[in-house]
C-alpha cells in the first residue's frame, strides 16, 4: 500500500513538473528572441549564479526541469546533483548529493544553453561521483560544450534549518558578470592590511569557501 502511495504521489509531481520560465533579470518582461535560456535538468540543484544564490532556479521539491531567463552574457552557474534511489524494490531509499560542478557559459540573446552530466547507471554509480560530479555547458543549437570546474560544497538541509547557513540573502535579480562593474584595488600596503584584517574575520567555513571559489 505504501509503495502505490508513493507511486501516486510521483505521478502527481510528474503532472505538475512542466513549469513556467523562471525570470532571473530586473525590468519588464523580455521576449525569448531577447533573453539567454538556460535548461536545468531536473536532477540539478542550483547552489549560485554568478557567486549569488538563486533559490527561484529550483523547483518545487526538485521536480520537473527548469527553464531560466536570463539576460546575454557571461555566467559561472553552481549546480550540484541529487536523486533517491530505491533500495530493496522501493523498501527503502537512499538520497544521494553530490559536491557542486560550475557550469560556464557565455550566452547570447536567443540562444538556449543546457546544464549536462553522465547520468549514473545507478546507486553505486551516484555513490562513486558523490566527491567529483562534473559536466558541461551545451550550447543547444550548435552543440559546443564547456567543461566544468570543480564547484564549492553544498551546504546541508539539516544547517540550514538550524540558522547555521551564512549564505547571504538571495537577489532580487541576477546580473551576468559583464554587468559588473570593473573596479580595482591599488597593489599597496593599505589594501593588504585591508584583506588581510578580513580574512581573520572569518570562520574556518567560510575560508574554506573562499579558498574553494579562488581555485576555480
Amino acid at each position: 500500500m505504501r509503495r502505490l502511495f508513493w507511486l501516486a504521489l510521483i505521478g502527481l509531481l510528474s503532472g505538475c513538473a512542466q513549469q513556467s520560465p523562471v525570470k532571473l533579470y530586473a525590468g519588464p518582461e523580455l521576449s525569448q528572441a531577447q533573453v539567454l535560456v538556460v535548461d536545468v535538468p531536473d536532477a540539478l540543484e542550483v547552489m549560485a549564479i554568478n557567486g549569488q544564490p538563486a533559490p527561484a532556479a529550483n523547483g518545487l521539491l526538485g521536480t520537473g526541469s527548469r527553464v531560466l531567463h536570463l539576460r546575454p552574457g557571461d555566467y559561472r552557474i553552481d549546480a550540484f546533483y541529487e536523486n533517491v534511489f530505491d533500495i530493496g524494490g522501493g523498501l527503502s531509499h537512499e538520497v544521494v548529493r553530490t559536491r557542486s560542478a560550475t557550469y560556464r557559459l557565455t550566452g547570447r540573446a536567443g540562444e538556449r544553453w543546457k546544464l549536462d552530466y553522465r547520468e549514473p547507471a545507478g546507486l553505486q554509480d551516484a555513490r562513486a561521483m558523490q566527491d567529483s560530479f562534473a559536466g558541461w555547458s551545451v550550447n543547444v543549437p550548435t552543440g559546443e560544450r564547456i567543461a566544468t570546474s570543480q564547484g564549492p560544497r553544498p551546504v546541508s538541509t539539516v544547517s540550514q534549518l538550524l540558522g547555521r547557513d551564512s549564505s547571504p540573502a538571495a537577489p532580487a535579480s541576477i546580473e551576468p558578470l559583464a554587468a559588473a562593474p570593473a573596479q580595482t584595488l591599488p597593489h599597496n600596503d593599505a589594501t593588504l592590511h585591508t584583506l588581510q584584517q578580513l580574512w581573520r574575520l572569518l570562520d574556518p567555513q567560510s575560508r574554506q569557501a573562499f579558498l574553494d571559489w579562488a581555485g576555480q
